[in-house]
């Protein structure tokens, strides 16, 4: 069964994508013909064996997040491929599918595209579609969807949604148990990788955490580790059959792993180097830095969020400024002389003396660290499952006048000024649009992929907020 894997964007980024490589690898393993695509070099022909796009009747896409949607859909279009399914099961055309980190978020905003969605986690519900693709390869694409609308994991939007509406309860896949047979671990490493030859080893799903901007605590599940034991084997295994320059630990917050000593003094024994997916302040640790440093690391990347203590910790990052020029410090006598900060601008409650606050707080990083520092700087998005899924994106006039504002004072700081990187106004208007878009709006957006999607209003954000209620 010829099936195109589409990652949404270049060949670098799904690359170090480990969700895309674990689906590849199901796939392969299940005796599918699948292959891989990306958004470049060669769009339309497979990284695998430079196979043409219209040899393959199933395609499906991973997709992490928002900005994914519109590369996929013009990857189709372009493709001559029709977005609508009714008018792909009137003619000869593909088997359109999704899946990915957005599956757990906001599954409908792809559901005006896509025969059927894979929601959440999806190892189990992937074998179930692979068996119905595989017994209804000739049969009439009605009944593909009836089958494929067997599985409360799979969403099947001709069958399961009517008048704009969920017709059943659906389920998200979050597999509680992360040992026995579920991936762990990259299928390749390449140096084309955005993180160069990295092997990746997951360690953790889920969150406890409270972030109020974020997703994970609420659609990606509890927090549940990988043993010790299982990702020691694996890592054992590998490294003695292959050369393994660094491995990069795959987690919502590494400090969080139960085992990390444990882990990072096995890896260092290895003669291997070592990164960090994500790093949170307060449970960054002297250990963790020597770790960084001893495997060649000169940068780190950490999230304030704010400059501002108050709006910091309505965010629900409890830390102080004292606490980040402290591990920074602590980061520059270990040889880490270079920082990259994440920031975010138009929160709720933020007022210009926040905006000035991340201007004052890097003043006493460089001053008390004399590091150098990148400012990310990215528009607060509300997004549904969050705590703060019904307040206010500022919106574009008002990200401008901030971003203005942060430009003119970031200049001020004459030593080591920091380098700024702005997400772009309207990327963030986009990626707002996308994560409110229902049905409804998806259906538009495949009738004009290049038009872009229209902001749902408050009704609108409602009507999703109750269809997304009906998947668990």
């Amino acid at each position: 069964m010829p099936w195109a894997l589409f990652y949404p964007a270049d060949y670098s980024v799904g690359a170090a994508a480990l969700g895309f490589q674990y689906i590849f690898e199901r796939l392969r393993l299940a005796g599918v013909a699948a292959e891989r695509f990306f958004a470049s070099p060669l769009p339309y022909r497979s990284a695998d064996a430079d196979t043409m796009l219209e040899r393959f009747s199933v395609i499906t896409a991973t997709v992490a997040y928002e900005g994914g949607i519109p590369v996929f859909l013009e990857w189709l279009d372009s493709a001559g491929i029709p977005l609508l399914p009714e008018e792909r099961a009137a003619g000869s055309f593909p088997v359109v599918g999704a899946g990915g980190a957005l599956s757990y978020i906001n599954p409908l905003s792809l559901s005006g595209v896509c025969d059927f969605i894979i929601l959440g986690d999806g190892m189990e519900a992937l074998d179930y579609a692979v068996e119905c693709l595989r017994s209804c390869s000739s049969a009439p694409r009605r009944r593909l969807w009836e089958k494929l609308a067997g599985h409360d994991e799979i969403l099947v939007p001709p069958v399961d949604i009517k008048d704009g509406k969920l017709t059943r309860n659906l389920k998200t896949g979050r597999s509680l148990d992360l040992n026995g047979d579920y991936p762990l671990h990259s299928v390749w490493m390449t140096e084309r990788s955005a993180f160069g030859k990295t092997l990746l080893i997951e360690l953790q799903r889920g969150c406890a955490r409270s972030c109020r901007y974020c997703t994970l605590p609420r659609c990606f599940g509890k927090m549940r580790f990988r043993g010790f034991d299982i990702i020691e084997n694996a890592l054992s295994d590998i490294c003695g059959r292959f050369e393994v320059p660094q491995v990069g630990l795959v987690t919502p917050e590494a400090g969080d792993y139960p085992f990390l000593p444990r882990l990072t003094e096995s890896i260092d024994r290895k003669g291997i180097a070592v990164s960090f997916a994500s790093l949170r302040l307060d449970r960054l640790d002297e250990k963790m830095i020597e770790t960084l440093a001893g495997g060649g690391r000169r940068s780190i990347t950490v999230a304030p969020e704010t400059g501002s203590e108050r709006l910091r910790f309505s965010c629900g990052k409890n830390f102080t400024n004292e606490l980040i020029t402290e591990k920074l410090s602590l980061a520059r006598s270990h040889g880490i002389d270079r920082v990259k900060l994440y920031f975010m601008i138009g929160l709720p409650g933020e007022t210009d003396e926040d905006i000035s606050a991340i201007t004052a707080l890097c003043r006493s990083v460089i001053c008390e660290t004399g590091q150098s520092l990148t400012l990310s700087v990215n528009p607060f998005i509300p997004k549904p499952g969050t705590a703060w899924e019904n307040e206010f994106f500022a919106g574009k006039h008002a990200v401008r006048q901030k971003y203005e504002k942060i430009k003119k004072e970031i200049r001020t700081i004459a030593k080591k000024t920091p380098q700024l990187r702005l997400t772009g106004v309207k990327e963030a208007q986009e990626e707002f649009s996308l994560a409110w878009c229902g049905f409804e709006e998806s259906r538009k957006l495949a009738r004009d992929p290049h038009g872009g999607a229209a902001d749902a209003d408050a009704a609108g954000r409602e009507m999703l907020k109750e269809e997304l209620g009906r998947i668990a």
